[in-house]
């Protein structure tokens, strides 16, 4: 039905594409096939100023489309708000408002929408103040919990007054049956810093870090203008600007170029050396201040740890029961104690399917391609493969396998867990290829320091292989780390470009290098030209 509705909204122009992406976000209510005529007569009826809002409900609803009685007052909130038609929504509130009949949620939505629209740019007046207000004491007095959706919209009008007491209210309700949003944290945050209360929104951020919400741009504005408020030295203003980044690298964040420009004016301003750059791959040098990031290695305590969950929740506490039995994995496990540690773990699927479209044949002589690598180095190798493999030629299978460990999983058995549990087991030093980059894995973990950790590890410890042109590479992991840190006394710190889109380039799991901020006290600029 949308294909349709696409075809029908593009050939009537600019206007209609626009339609057509609020009906992507809007109700499965205003979807249907003469969606078009009802959006478009309610464009002509507002551009009009055709503001009798009884005679464009029933002029709107004799028109047949998925527009309704029960929704006509929603979607024209909502059709208004994202065509930022605030006044003719202002007044649409207000005849509302003045019939004296109960208003649909849907329509208290909208309402709160687009006083959270108001308040972003003006401060909205005393009677709107109120209304959102009344509007939260109705609606917990009416239905006591509400629901998730509602409780956004509320929180939001909230924090542009002001109410952060009742928005944090609304955020312990959301966390009673589901997480609230990225936005939802980020404006409480924001609201916080707004309102001088640094200790409560610093809170908030570990909060937000913990339910895997990373901070939006308006929490990390608020950020930057408290301290620039607070603080009038320039070195204490320094000092507080390095916690955004202590915050960014603990979190291997990466924000987005409208913070990056913000930051680089900020540090400009008061006297350090800001600019953007990129990290050479090979090296890790950064092409401004010449210095090569560090590799973040674990502690013995990290590593330990990691181990420890790996063990507890990545492999027993996930689903890999269902697709894997109980006795297979004590099998692995045991098998893994008896004959390790290894120096390498090889995802041998993973790297015969590095070929593409390839022959067994050719699938198999990557493989044994990557064995003779590591074989060169003396390195000892567990292959992990399934089953299946073993019915591949089995001479050539024979001369690969009697070089090396190896171990097969069942056919349907997940065995990702495998490789990772085995290098783990096998210590702080063993590697593994994969061109999996995991993150599954890494979402698995629910401790954000934990996820930071692993994604760490990953980094220093797998390898990867690629069929080029002609020619089989096998990459070696890092030798720093991708992620903001803080290198005698200048910061580097990864963002993420306006242009940044998926492609259809291979992604193997590192940062975009070509789009970092370094920023640098004067002295060490200074220094580095002496």
């Amino acid at each position: 039905m949308l294909s349709t509705i696409s075809r029908l909204l593009l050939a009537q122009g600019s206007y209609a594409r626009q339609s057509l992406r609020f009906l992507y976000h809007g109700t499965p209510a205003t979807v249907g096939k003469y969606a078009t005529e009802q959006f478009t007569y309610i464009k002509s009826a507002i551009e009009n100023n055709q503001i009798d809002w009884e005679d464009i409900k029933n002029n709107l609803l004799s028109i047949q489309g998925g527009i309704n009685q029960k929704n006509v007052d929603a979607v024209l909130f909502k059709f208004m708000i994202y065509n930022k038609k605030y006044d003719a929504a202002r007044s649409f509130g207000q005849h509302l408002k003045s019939l004296n009949n109960e208003v649909s949620l849907g329509s208290l939505n909208g309402l709160l929408s687009l006083y959270y629209e108001l308040g972003k740019e003006n401060n909205l007046s005393k009677e709107e103040k109120l209304d959102i207000l009344n509007i939260y004491n109705y609606l917990h007095d009416k239905y006591k919990v509400l629901d998730f959706l509602t409780c956004e919209h509320l929180l939001h009008a909230l924090c542009v007054i002001n109410e952060w007491s009742k928005a944090i209210k609304l955020l312990d309700d959301i966390n009673l049956s589901s997480k609230p949003s990225h936005s939802a944290y980020s404006i409480v945050i924001a609201t916080l810093f707004r309102n001088n209360k640094k200790k409560m929104a610093m809170e908030f951020i570990q909060k937000s870090v913990n339910n895997k919400r990373g901070l939006q741009d308006i929490a990390y504005d608020a950020w930057i203008d408290y301290i620039l408020r607070k603080y009038k030295q320039n070195d204490t203003k320094a000092k507080y600007l390095n916690e955004i980044g202590v915050h960014i690298s603990n979190t291997c964040s990466t924000v987005s170029i409208v913070i990056a420009k913000r930051l680089l004016h900020e540090y400009n301003a008061i006297g350090w050396k800001a600019n953007f750059t990129k990290i050479i791959k090979a090296s890790g040098q950064c092409l401004s201040c010449k210095q090569n990031l560090d590799c973040l290695s674990l502690s013995k305590e990290e590593f330990e740890m990691l181990e420890r969950n790996i063990k507890d929740k990545l492999i027993v506490g996930s689903d890999l029961f269902l697709k894997t039995s109980p006795e297979e994995l004590n099998k692995f496990l045991e098998f893994v104690e008896k004959t390790g540690p290894y120096d390498i773990i090889l995802d041998a699927l993973n790297i015969c399917y590095a070929v593409g479209k390839g022959s067994k044949t050719q699938r198999m002589a990557a493989l044994n391609n990557v064995v003779g690598y590591f074989l060169k180095q003396d390195k000892k190798i567990l292959i992990l493969g399934r089953k299946h493999m073993l019915n591949w030629d089995k001479f050539v299978m024979q001369r690969i396998l009697g070089r090396v460990k190896s171990f097969f999983t069942d056919n349907v058995s997940q065995d990702d867990p495998y490789f990772i549990t085995a290098a783990i087991l096998s210590g702080p030093n063993t590697d593994f290829v994969s061109k999996d980059l995991l993150r599954g894995h890494t979402f698995s973990l629910k401790d954000e320091y934990l996820r930071v950790i692993f994604k760490r590890w990953q980094w220093q410890h797998q390898w990867m292989v690629f069929q080029g042109y002609n020619k089989f590479n096998i990459q070696p992991p890092l030798t720093f780390t991708p992620c903001g840190q803080k290198n005698n006394e200048t910061w580097h710190l990864p963002y993420k470009s306006q242009e940044e889109v998926e492609t259809n380039q291979f992604n193997d799991g590192t940062p975009n290098l070509s789009t970092w901020l370094c920023v640098a006290p004067k002295l060490i600029q200074i220094n580095k030209l002496i």
